[in-house]
This record gives structure tokens, C-alpha cells and sequence, in this order.
């Protein structure tokens, strides 16, 4: 006999049922009525927990950075506090998860959209991004790098995500890394 879940053990098994189908399947092979199949759910079952798509894609994207915090905080404590340390790590992770970096990118793009429940994730995810890296350097990240950064990373990313047999993330990151931390010598540690 199964064990009966709380409603948050329920919507974690399904959040993680949905990453698992992303992993598989890329982001367009997830629709509600294949999740609940897979969950061994009824459709109304999940929506009662998740009721339409946005929502979900939502939980999914704060779901991964949960994940992601966890599993990159082992591997920022392998690499010492330095800025382009920590972004080489993260730059790294992403490339070997390219279905997750792929979620993000299309759920972002859909987020411009003002009336997209993930429009204020994005919106706010800056500040976050900010509090991040001065939490992980013990240092003040300088605002200009703070602005720029983001949209190097995301940008990079698309192109990645675009083309990934003829974009080599790893290393036009380098690249592009090695031009913009010139500039800024204290957040390498050099």
C-alpha cells in the first residue's frame, strides 16, 4: 500500500516529476494532462495543486533554484569566493544542464509579458542575482558589472541554447569573462 503524501510532499513529487520530464523531454514535451499521467494523477487531481501551466512553469523555476542553490554551494565551496570563480561554476553547471537552462530561457522569454505570472520573478531576480554574488564574494559586487553580468550570462546562454553543436558556452564565456574582469581586477582576486 502507497504511503499517502502531504499536499507539499504531493506538490514536490510533482514538481520534480515535471523536472524529470523537462530533463527527458525539453520544455515543450510538458503538458498537464502527460504530467498527471505521470504522477499517477488525474488531470484535476494536479491542477488542484497546480491549476494551469504558468502557474506551474512558476513553482518549476523557483523549484530549480532551490536545487541549483544546493548543488552549486557544494561546488562554490570547492572553488574559493572570487566573482569570476563563482560565475565560472555557474556558467559550467548550466552547460551540463542544458534542459534546465532551457526552461528558463523559454519561460523568460514569455515573461515579458507584464500579465505572465513569472513576469515579477524576472523582474526581481536582478536584486536577487545581486545579493547572491555579494553573499557568495563577501564583497561589494560594482553595480555596473552587477547590470551587465545578467544579461552576458542570459545572453550567451540563448545563443548556446540556439546553436549548442556550434556555440561552445564554456568557452565565448571565457572569452567574454576574460574582456570584462579586466576591467575590474578586484573580482577575481588577482
Amino acid at each position: 500500500m502507497a504511503t499517502r503524501m502531504t499536499p507539499e510532499q504531493r506538490r514536490l513529487f510533482i514538481l520534480d516529476t515535471a523536472m524529470d520530464v523537462i530533463s527527458e523531454e525539453g520544455y515543450k514535451g510538458l503538458s498537464l494532462r502527460e504530467l498527471a499521467r505521470r504522477c499517477g494523477m488525474s488531470a484535476p487531481g494536479l491542477m488542484h495543486h497546480f491549476p494551469d501551466m504558468p502557474t506551474l512553469l512558476l513553482a518549476l523555476l523557483h523549484h530549480r533554484d532551490t536545487i541549483d542553490r544546493a548543488r552549486l554551494q557544494d561546488l562554490l565551496d570547492e572553488q574559493g569566493q572570487n566573482l569570476r570563480a563563482i560565475l565560472d561554476v555557474v556558467v559550467d553547471y548550466n552547460a551540463r544542464h542544458p534542459r534546465r537552462a532551457q526552461l528558463y530561457a523559454m519561460v523568460q522569454a514569455e515573461a515579458l509579458d507584464p500579465a505572465h505570472p513569472a513576469h515579477a520573478y524576472f523582474d526581481g531576480r536582478n536584486s536577487l542575482y545581486a545579493l547572491s554574488l555579494r553573499e557568495y564574494t563577501g564583497t561589494d559586487v560594482p553595480a555596473e558589472l552587477l547590470h551587465v553580468l545578467p544579461a552576458v550570462l542570459d545572453g550567451l546562454q540563448v545563443h548556446w541554447l540556439m546553436d549548442p553543436e556550434n556555440f561552445d558556452l564554456r568557452t565565448q564565456w571565457a572569452f567574454v569573462a576574460d574582456t570584462l574582469f579586466a576591467r575590474y581586477p578586484a573580482t577575481t582576486g588577482d
